[in-house]
């Protein structure tokens, strides 16, 4: 059952909550128009859950105009270290976003009874993208392909950077002065696109990360596709 709340009864359940709210919110602009949550049954017997991951819901506006979804839960499994080559690290905190096209009609369905629901399939693989670490215990990152063996329309996703956005301070917010939270686009791909991407070999993940952020020779965004649709 997915619990819907409106603006005013958003409360943050820690510091850390409360600093990836006012994240989004600087970032977008303006608050979230509602927000929802997954209710799950906690077991008192099992040491180690999951909880429940909240979706803030922002409008399309004039400057981004499209939907945005973004997760706030994720980040509170501590991912174990993973090398990513160079010497370098993956973060270990993760939270995510989704961009669904303004054509989708969006709304809450508390609000309104003959609101469509359709547009909850988007953000289910919004969520299975944000258990997906802690249910298989690894760390996940930007460029990874999460291919969930779904049917329907989509079948997995591809984890990008949100490059939509002008400013890349979108991809980080800090909790303290030297630790912070890694924030991931959700794009999801289809059961055609994971198959050209694995025929492709070591080239298949840039020739898909490009089918939605499409850069000239010296990296510069000439067309990008980033929004989920139904």
């Amino acid at each position: 059952m997915i619990y819907f709340f409106r603006k005013g009864e958003m409360k943050m359940k820690s510091k850390k909550h409360q600093k990836l709210y006012e994240h989004y919110v600087d970032v977008m602009g303006e608050e979230p128009i509602f927000g929802m949550q997954l209710k799950k049954e906690v077991l008192s017997d099992v040491a180690e859950q999951m909880k429940p991951i909240t979706t803030h819901v922002f409008k399309p506006t004039d400057e981004l105009p499209f939907w945005k979804l973004c997760t706030i839960g994720a980040s509170d499994y501590f991912m174990p270290e993973r090398e990513i080559g160079w010497g370098r690290k993956a973060n270990r905190r993760n939270e995510y976003m989704m961009f669904i096209s303004p054509d989708v009609d969006i709304r809450n369905p508390s609000d309104d009874e003959n609101a469509p629901t359709d547009w909850l399939s988007l953000n289910s693989l919004l969520w299975a993208t944000a258990e997906y670490a802690f249910n298989e215990k690894d760390n996940i990152t930007v460029s990874d392909t999460l291919d969930m063996g779904l049917d329907g329309k989509y079948r997995g996703v591809v984890l990008l950077l949100p490059e939509v956005f002008k400013t890349p301070r979108i991809v980080k917010c800090y909790i303290t002065k030297n630790k912070y939270v890694s924030i991931f686009q959700v794009m999801p791909v289809t059961k055609e696109q994971l198959a050209k991407k694995l025929k492709k070999g070591t080239n298949g993940i840039y020739w898909l990360m490009e089918e939605f952020y499409t850069h000239d020779d010296d990296y510069k965004i000439i067309k990008s596709k980033p929004l989920a649709t139904l």
